[in-house]
C-alpha cells in the first residue's frame, strides 16, 4: 500500500532510523563473518531457518552464532572490508541530503556495535561517523578472538527490540514531536516499522512482502537514490530542514538541536 509521503506535515523536525545489515550494506556483517569465522554457512543457514519456523527463538540462534566466531576483532573488520558493499546512493544521501539539512540519522541494529562503528568509521570516515547515531546491541571481544560476548540492549528473545528504541526516542523529544522516517530491509526491522510515520521497504525482500500482505503503507526503494527523491518532498517547505534557512534561522532551531 502505497503511503501519501506529500500529505505529512512539514512542520515537525525529522528523524531517521535506518537499519544497518542489508540496508546501508548490501550484506549481512553477522553472515559474513559466521560463513568465514565461524560456525560456516550450513549451519547459519539452518540457525536462520529454524528461527523463521519458530524452531529456535532469534535470541538463541544468535547466541549460537556470534559464540562460534574465532577470530580476532582487526581480522574479521579486513574480511567485512574484503566483502561488503555500500548502497550505490548511501553516501550521497548522508551527505548532501541527511547532513546538509540537518536530518539526524541513527543506525538502528541487531549488531554489534564494534562492527558497526568500525565499517562505518572505514566507510564515511571517523568525522562524520560520529554524527551518526547507533542503538544496537553490544559485544565483548576477547583480544585473540576467541571468545566473542554479545551484550543485548533488551532482555527480550529479540535481542534489541527496536520499536522499544524508538519510542524512548519520541518519548526524550517528546516536545519536538519528530517525524520518524524508518528504512529497512527484513523481518527484524518489523518491530521497528511498526513505529513508523514514514517508511521505507527494500524492494523483493521480506519487509516489503510483510507490509503487503498485511496492509501496511509503506515506500519501496532499492537504493537511498530513491529515499532521497522521496524524503525531499517532506523538507521543501518543512521549516527545521528547508534549504532556504538563513543561518540565522537554522542556529535557532531548538528541537532539531536537540535532536541531534
Amino acid at each position: 500500500m502505497p503511503q501519501p509521503i506529500a500529505s505529512f506535515s512539514s512542520n515537525r523536525p525529522i528523524a531517521i532510523f535506518s537499519d544497518f545489515d542489508g540496508t546501508i550494506f548490501l550484506q549481512d556483517t553477522g553472515h559474513i563473518l559466521f560463513d568465514h569465522h565461524g560456525c560456516g554457512p550450513e549451519r547459519r543457514a539452518f540457525l536462520d531457518e529454524s528461527i523463521s519456523t519458530g524452531e529456535n527463538t532469534f535470541r538463541k540462534a544468535s547466541l549460537e552464532l556470534w559464540q562460534s566466531l574465532r577470530v580476532p576483532l582487526d581480522t574479521a573488520f579486513a574480511t567485512l572490508k574484503e566483502h561488503l558493499v555500500v548502497d550505490p546512493g548511501f553516501h550521497d544521501f548522508l551527505n548532501n541530503f541527511a547532513f546538509d539539512r540537518r536530518i539526524p540519522f541513527v543506525v538502528i541494529s541487531a549488531g554489534l556495535r564494534p562492527l558497526l562503528r568500525r565499517v562505518l568509521d572505514e566507510s564515511v570516515g571517523k568525522a562524520k561517523s560520529r554524527s551518526i547515531g547507533i542503538v544496537s546491541n553490544d559485544g565483548v571481544i576477547s583480544a585473540d578472538g576467541a571468545n566473542w560476548t554479545p551484550v543485548w540492549l533488551h532482555d527480550t528473545e529479540l535481542t534489541h527490540d527496536k520499536a522499544r528504541s524508538i519510542r524512548e526516542y519520541r518519548v526524550r523529544h517528546a516536545k519536538a514531536n519528530p517525524l520518524i522516517v524508518f528504512i529497512g530491509d527484513g523481518v527484524s526491522d518489523l518491530a521497528g516499522a511498526s513505529q513508523a510515520d514514514v517508511l521505507f521497504a527494500r524492494r523483493g525482500l521480506k519487509l516489503e512482502q510483510y507490509c503487503i500482505k498485511n496492509g501496511i503503507p509503506y515506500t519501496p526503494y532499492d537504493s537511498f537514490t530513491d529515499i532521497q527523491r522521496e524524503l525531499e518532498i517532506l523538507v521543501v517547505s518543512n521549516r527545521f530542514h528547508s534549504a532556504a534557512q538563513t543561518p540565522a534561522e537554522a542556529a535557532a532551531d531548538g528541537p532539531v538541536k536537540a535532536m541531534l
